[in-house]
């Protein structure tokens, strides 16, 4: 029961007070299987974060949503197990977020290690990846116009204090209702300006299909990378395609670096000078390059031209067009038919 529209409240074992239908639904899912390193949903991590269910998972770890009981919150908590690269990937991300302040980028809010995991609590940014917007065909011409704006400040911002991500996709990028629209996630093998290097010269990181040519051949990635990587991923929303991406590994490889198709063959009713801008960012040499301020100007000055419509929505119209026109051809033919046949 609700008294006065206040929730039912215990007191756990370390003094912390938590919402006691929150207690009950922990208890209830405890039983379930563990997941990552003896991350159970319903236990209490760090002496304040009630682990509610899981809500994504990759090569380094797991993230759950979680409750936090001291300051009454939710927040996201990545576990991620302490050994090998993982482990450096993950101090390497506190040590990347603890630079960083802007509204565009997940913002950290403790680090810590229970049980052989190591603990990364985040806000919890409620919304969707790119990734999954962009292959449902839900986001408008203005809309990718409006989330490649915000990351342009975002990365702007990291480069500034000497992070560069290096690891820009669409994956990580979570997209929002609020604004900024976009927010960047995921700085595990973030290069920290005067900070000894996460990975060896020679060594090849990041995500192979949205690689700039010199992280694919292994050498140092600067904030030109991020930039060529923010460009393919805002080329492949806007166009529906990756032009790196191939049927294996080895032919993605051999595909980075190759001049792309310029975005104006696949989307020639977009703005002139924002297919050109991008085009430009996908430069294989890092030196003829746009900046991310010159990026980010060609975006903000094209978004009133963009379109309002999302791709879904613009294959509905081509469809109906080509039907249109096909109709049209067909009387057209038969009135001629006709006319053939008169004296």
């Amino acid at each position: 029961m609700t008294i006065g529209g206040a929730k039912p409240r215990i007191k756990a074992a370390n003094g912390d007070f938590f919402p006691l239908w929150r207690s009950i639904i922990g208890r209830r899912k405890a039983g379930r299987a563990g997941e990552l390193g003896g991350v159970l949903v319903g236990n209490v991590v760090l002496n304040r974060f009630v682990i509610e269910r899981r809500i994504g998972s990759g090569g380094f770890g797991v993230v759950y949503e979680a409750w936090d009981g001291r300051l009454e919150r939710p927040v996201a908590v990545k576990a991620i197990e302490q050994r090998g690269e993982a482990g450096r990937r993950v101090l390497r991300e506190a040590q990347a977020a603890a630079r960083l302040n802007h509204p565009g980028i997940v913002t950290l809010y403790e680090l810590g290690e229970e049980d052989g995991n190591a603990l990364l609590v985040t806000e919890l940014v409620e919304g969707s990846t790119l990734s999954r917007l962009g292959a449902e065909g839900e986001l408008s011409d203005r809309e990718i116009g409006e989330i490649g704006a915000d990351l342009c400040e975002a990365l702007d911002h990291a480069h500034s204090r000497g992070v560069v991500h290096r690891d820009i996709k669409p994956q990580n990028v979570q997209v929002t209702e609020g604004e900024p629209r976009a927010k960047l996630m995921d700085f595990g093998i973030a290069r920290l300006a005067d900070d000894s290097p996460l990975t060896a010269a020679g060594d090849v990181v990041g995500t192979l299909a949205y690689m700039s040519p010199e992280q694919a051949e292994g050498r140092e990635a600067g904030p030109e990378a991020d930039v060529y990587s923010l460009a393919l991923t805002l080329y492949e929303c806007w166009s529906g395609e990756n032009p790196h991406r191939r049927s294996n590994p080895a032919a993605t490889a051999r595909a980075i670096g190759a001049r792309t198709r310029p975005l104006r063959r696949l989307r020639p009713d977009l703005p002139r000078e924002l297919s050109e801008a991008i085009d430009a960012c996908l430069a294989p040499r890092p030196n003829r390059r746009l900046s991310l301020e010159e990026l980010g100007t060609a975006i903000e000055d094209a978004l009133d031209e963009l379109s309002d419509y999302t791709a879904e929505r613009r294959s509905h119209i081509g469809l109906r067009l080509t039907a249109i026109a096909a109709t049209a051809a067909a009387a057209g033919f038969l009135i001629a038919g006709h006319g053939a046949l008169l004296p």
